[in-house]
């Protein structure tokens, strides 16, 4: 029987993603990303990259985006070391790469959570691609934003919470 636990945006979950992306990367690609400082904020947030992975993620209590954006340059860092070989990384190439890392971490992020009794759902994911492209997450509630570092090139994961009915008001 699943408790649908209200999901808090702090250090717990800053240590599931941390871990969900290390492992996707690490185990998966054998790539070392290095985590960031998390910061959780309320309101519109403006998220920035070359190729980005959206998943929607659902839960009794609340609705969300998962976001995972990246600059063209940090794919040509990890697109080489994904598929082999040395490849010139078109935007194409970035935005599948994009695609089947946004599926792996967040299935990751999913099992962690789940496994504590919060029975999320994600939907499938979309890749949004185009240089310096902005995605405008506009909602009221919460969100966190981590940063990875790959080989001194950044990404970002985007958590935002659109609808919580827990007690602690979206967080």
């Amino acid at each position: 029987m699943s408790r649908n636990l209200t999901l808090s945006l702090g250090d717990q979950l800053a240590r599931d993603i941390a871990q969900a992306v290390a492992d996707s990367f690490g185990m998966t690609f054998g790539i070392k990303v290095v985590p960031g400082r998390y910061s959780v904020a309320e309101g519109p947030v403006r998220l920035g990259g070359d190729v980005s992975g959206l998943v929607g993620l659902t839960q009794d209590r609340l609705e969300g985006t998962l976001t995972v954006c990246f600059s063209l340059d940090t794919m040509q860092k990890i697109v080489p070391r994904l598929i082999g070989g040395d490849i010139k990384v078109t935007p194409d190439i970035a935005a599948d790469s994009v695609g089947e890392i946004t599926n792996m971490v967040f299935g990751q992020i999913k099992t962690r959570l789940n496994e504590r009794g919060h029975n999320i759902r994600l939907s499938l994911p979309s890749v949004v691609r185009g240089p310096s492209h902005f995605i405008n997450h506009l909602h009221e509630g919460r969100y966190m934003l981590m940063p990875f570092d790959v080989d001194g090139s950044a990404f970002q994961v985007h958590l935002a919470v659109h609808r919580d009915g827990g007690e602690n008001g979206g967080a």
